[in-house]
């Protein structure tokens, strides 16, 4: 049956994203202590609680990135991992570049959007011995681990090269090539997980392995982008995710605008609860049959009092309930909520904090998390105009946990309205 924007499925196997399940896990040379890093600082697989999920996927070329997409991903609160070169101001310069984006830009634009950081090689070239595989995969991880020291580099996305294409690896087009190629084996011992070019629908099931080596959707062309809502239609249907990819320096002004209109689009079906916006290693533990998500903002305890751990000063907020939840009331026109929480085993996790709002008249809120020692260590601010309404409207700002120099963080939220006119249900900060 023919998918409105899409065509059949036909048309989804000619584009290399077939509709199949995923391929039956393979034994494989794996880091047991990244693997387990990695799982940890999510708090496990990613409940969806019944929704499909999506990633996005930015390849290099940040000046572009910078000036063109970054304000979208801002605007739409919508995270990417970004494969990035260890070697890009030197092997990537001009408009097309990356030369005008340092490493400690790159990572305030992760810590501050939830981005995630994955190793595309060193220089994006052919590596045609062992050694060279050496300097563009181990060599490549540990130097972009020492530029960005806040963020952990866990996958690794292979780059199109030509020549040996890695001695045969071929971007990792099968399970096999990960156990049995030189560069395979090489990821595996250096990287938690990598993605490759098998086609196909990405797995649901919570086991992060069930996707090694799985492929992506191109956004290359203004017809592949206007097929994007089909394809999550249809990876809905076979109840998977996908993941979606795009070169910022192959995007004219026509294909920008039709991004920015799928961006919309997964945007409000998030907002409706129909789908789940996730980073590709967040995709890649993704559980659809599951509502259990790791939460660092709940409740110590398993049924403990609302708001247990937060200050709820009771000069400045009311508590009660509406439409059966626990929630709090400002009272004055300043009323500052907050809470402290140690990172621990999280520090490093891409983040989204939730929080559902209401206010009758309309009102301006401060939503924002900061080092509880020091702002110079991470402060994420976002304001946000309320309209007046009788529903609650949820309210998401990404993050990333910083890896290092962050023990606890604090999230405040404040309510910038007289008469005492906004309601504030107990926020989340969940794993992504």
């Amino acid at each position: 049956m023919a998918l409105a924007g899409l065509g059949t499925a036909a048309a989804l196997s000619a584009s290399g994203c077939t509709p199949s399940g995923p391929t039956a896990p393979q034994a494989v040379p794996s880091n047991a202590s990244m693997l387990d890093a990695f799982l940890a600082r999510r708090g496990g697989p990613i409940g969806t609680n019944g929704q499909t999920a999506i990633a996005f996927r930015c390849d290099h070329h940040l000046n572009k990135f910078v000036a063109n997409i970054l304000p979208l991903h801002r605007k739409y609160s919508i995270p990417v991992t970004i494969a990035t070169l260890s070697q890009m101001a030197a092997v990537e310069r001009g408009p097309n570049g990356s030369d005008t984006v340092t490493f400690a830009q790159l990572q305030q634009y992760a810590l501050e959007n939830g981005f995630e950081i994955g190793n595309h090689s060193a220089t994006h070239r052919d590596a045609d011995s062992e050694a060279r595989l050496r300097e563009e995969i181990v060599d490549s991880r540990r130097s972009l681990a020492q530029s960005l020291p806040k963020l952990p580099i866990e996958l690794f996305i292979p780059p199109g090269v030509g020549g040996t294409n890695y001695m045969g690896f071929n971007g990792g087009a099968t399970l096999s090539s990960f156990s049995e190629n030189p560069a395979g084996r090489l990821i595996m011992q250096e990287h938690a997980l990598s993605t490759g070019t098998i086609r196909g629908f990405w797995s649901m099931t919570g086991e992060p392995l069930s996707n090694l080596g799985r492929g992506h959707i191109p956004f290359e062309s203004l017809d592949a982008i206007s097929r994007g809502r089909g394809y999550v239609q249809l990876a809905r249907r076979q109840r998977q995710g996908t993941c979606f990819m795009y070169h910022p320096s192959g995007l004219n002004a026509p294909e920008l605008a039709a991004l920015e209109g799928f961006f919309e689009w997964c945007a409000s079906e998030r907002d409706a609860g129909r789908l789940e916006i996730l980073t590709v290693g967040g995709l890649m533990t993704a559980r659809i049959d599951s509502a259990d998500r790791h939460d660092l903002l709940t409740a110590p305890g398993v049924g403990g009092p609302a708001w247990e751990g937060w200050n709820v000063p009771a000069g400045q907020w009311t508590q009660l309930q509406a439409e059966g939840q626990d929630v709090v009331r400002s009272r004055t026109p300043t009323a500052v909520l907050g809470r402290d929480f140690p990172l621990g085993r999280h520090a490093g996790s891409p983040r989204q904090l939730r929080v559902f709002l209401r206010s009758l008249r309309g009102c301006r809120v401060r939503l924002q998390v900061s080092d509880a020692g020091s702002p110079a260590g991470l402060d994420v601010t976002k304001d946000v105009v309320l309209r007046g309404s009788r529903d609650f409207v949820p309210v998401r700002q990404y993050l990333t946990l910083p890896l290092t120099g962050t023990d606890t963080l604090r999230v405040s939220i404040t309510a910038s309205t007289a008469g005492g006119d906004l309601d504030v249900r107990q926020p989340e900060l969940l794993a992504a």
